[in-house]
Order: C-alpha cells, then sequence, then structure tokens
C-alpha cells in the first residue's frame, strides 16, 4: 500500500512538474509571446501579454541557485491618459504601486489566462496599469515620469507589462 501511494504522488509530481512547463501554463515566456501574437485582430490601439516575474532572476546566478519564474497571468489592465507619477497617488513604501492616478481610466480588459490582451484605443498618448492586489502596478517611467507610457500614432503598438516586484536582480 505504501509503495502504490508514493507511485501515485511520484506519477502527480512528475504529471504537475511536466504540466507547469507547457505554454497552457505561461510558464514558457517566448512561446506564450509568439502564440499571443497570432492572437492580434486590433489594427490601432495596445496588445501585448502581461506577466509576472519571481524568485532570484539576476542573470550570472548558478543554475541551482536561480529560481527565477516568469509566467504569463491573467490580470485587468487599466488605460489612462498619459499620466505623470507626480499625478498619482504612491502605496506608502513602495516603488511601482498606486493608490490611484488623478485621472479616470479610458479603457479596461481583463487579459485572457495565457496574459493575452488587445485594447482599441484612438492616436494618443496612454498610460497603463496593471490591477493586482486591488492596487495599480506601473513600474516603467520614461524621461518626464509618465507611467507606463504609450504612444498609438496609427497602428497596433506591442507592449507587453511584466511585474517584476517578486523578482531578485
Amino acid at each position: 500500500m505504501k509503495h502504490l501511494l508514493v507511485w501515485i504522488l511520484l506519477t502527480y509530481a512528475s504529471y504537475a512538474c511536466h504540466k507547469s512547463n507547457t505554454v497552457t501554463s505561461g510558464c514558457d515566456i517566448q512561446n506564450t509571446n509568439a502564440q499571443n501574437a497570432q492572437k492580434v485582430t486590433i489594427t490601432k490601439g495596445v496588445w501585448g501579454t502581461v506577466s509576472s516575474m519571481e524568485g532570484n532572476c539576476m542573470p550570472m546566478v548558478l543554475p541551482a541557485t536561480n529560481t527565477c519564474k516568469h509566467c504569463a497571468v491573467q490580470r485587468t489592465i487599466k488605460v489612462y491618459p498619459y499620466t505623470l507619477k507626480q499625478n498619482a497617488t504612491l502605496v506608502p513604501n513602495t516603488a511601482s504601486f498606486y493608490e490611484s492616478f488623478n485621472v479616470p481610466a479610458v479603457a479596461e480588459i481583463t487579459a485572457d489566462a495565457n496574459g493575452f490582451y488587445e485594447i482599441n484605443l484612438p492616436d494618443g498618448q496612454y498610460s497603463l496599469a496593471i490591477v493586482e492586489n486591488g492596487k495599480l502596478y506601473a513600474s516603467g517611467l520614461d524621461g518626464q515620469g509618465g507611467l507606463n507610457p504609450v504612444t498609438i500614432n496609427g497602428g497596433a503598438q506591442k507592449v507587453n507589462l511584466i511585474m517584476t516586484y517578486k523578482a531578485v536582480f
């Protein structure tokens, strides 16, 4: 009986590990990005993959200490008019989480299970934020202090949104 239980556990663990490396789980980010590029239907706006990195993601670590996982995630993305960092309310003691932006969102969409999102938008400048645990995550800044900026000018712009707050670099 013990051997049967051990065999079942090992079989399940092997299946779970194999399954976690498949594209459908979103942890093969390069393949997921390539697959998501095939889903684009918009001709103007923004599209991409939402993902999360966690663990030790130092580029020069020994394989035994590399715990970095980069997986696609399903999250809501809010689109705001181009917003400067000083026009958003930062969550205390964080660098990339905001309580709110001082302007209303102009669009919102939820990425699919493989992190794919696309939003039709007219030409203009926008700021993108990922909703994470009820807060707005925006880690990118441009030279003027614009939060996760994107400019739409006559086409579909690819913007992969990566949450790195659980990763060490």
